[in-house]
Formats: structure tokens, C-alpha cells, sequence
């Protein structure tokens, strides 16, 4: 578990991209997304920032964009926070909240073939 000063940072981080994104970044393919977590290393060292997008996404493109924009972030980060260091940035998409809707899909689909008591 992460100490507080690097819950901090990760929360700085997840909020720096996400601004970043709403405000300064101009590539369509990085318009809706949402970033939803950002996992620091134990050293700090390196950054996994974890995003949804809309379901209409093409995850290659996406991908695509951010590999092309991560310097510009690792650049803002350093301007804009008060860090040490800026962590090397990787981004993935979170599988977590359309993997929790479908489960909760299927328990509301049984839960209406279920016969009442």
C-alpha cells in the first residue's frame, strides 16, 4: 500500500491529466475520455493512469493518441505540479466499471426469471 504523499501524487496526477484532457488536449481521439484511476509504483518512479471511453471508442486510436501525447503530459505535470520528478506515464484502459455493468446486467436478468415466494 501507498503511503499518503504518493496517494497525493497519484491523485494530483489523475486530476492533472484529466484537466488536461478536458482543456488543452486537441486530438479527437482523446476527447471522451475519463480518467478513472492513476497506480503508482513503489518508487514513484512510474505512472499507470487507467481511462474509459465512450462505447463507441476505437481503443487502437486511442492508443495510438496517447502514445503520441504522453510527452506533452509528462511536460504539463512537470510545469504544473509541485513534484520532484514526473513518473514515466503509461495509460490502460479500465475493463473494472464495463465488467461491473455487465455482471450487474446478468443478476438483474436472473433476478426477473427468479419465481416469487
Amino acid at each position: 500500500m501507498l503511503n499518503h504523499r504518493a496517494q497525493k501524487m497519484a491523485s494530483m496526477i489523475r486530476g492533472e491529466v484529466a484537466r488536461l484532457l478536458l482543456t488543452e488536449i486537441s486530438d479527437p481521439r482523446l476527447r471522451h475520455l475519463v480518467v478513472t484511476e492513476v497506480e503508482l509504483s513503489k518508487d514513484l518512479r512510474h505512472a499507470k493512469v487507467f481511462y474509459e471511453g465512450s462505447p463507441t471508442t476505437d481503443h487502437k486510436e486511442v492508443t495510438r493518441g496517447l502514445a503520441k501525447a504522453v510527452v506533452f503530459f509528462r511536460r504539463k505535470i512537470g510545469a504544473n505540479l509541485d513534484l520532484k520528478f514526473v513518473p514515466e506515464l503509461s495509460f490502460e484502459a479500465d475493463e473494472h466499471a464495463g465488467r461491473l455493468n455487465r455482471i450487474l446486467s446478468v443478476l438483474e436478468e436472473n433476478k426477473m426469471e427468479l419465481p416469487n415466494e
